[in-house]
């Protein structure tokens, strides 16, 4: 099942696809594709962070 949780909270958190594939050092296709994809319990949880270490550099600025 596709992460629409994920998903979801990085629209409520003001995360784009563009933020998170930048600070996962990834493209943004790359990172589309992780997030239709199942991930593990720690790759969930990896996203999760970069998602929360956005919103905190975001909160700085």
């Amino acid at each position: 099942m596709p992460n629409e949780r994920i998903k979801e909270e990085m629209i409520l958190a003001g995360v784009s696809i563009s933020d998170l594939a930048a600070h996962l050092e990834k493209t943004e296709q790359e990172t589309v594709d992780i997030l239709n994809t199942k991930l593990g319990i720690m790759q969930n949880y990896r996203i999760m962070l970069a998602v929360t270490e956005i919103v905190k550099i975001k909160e700085r600025v």
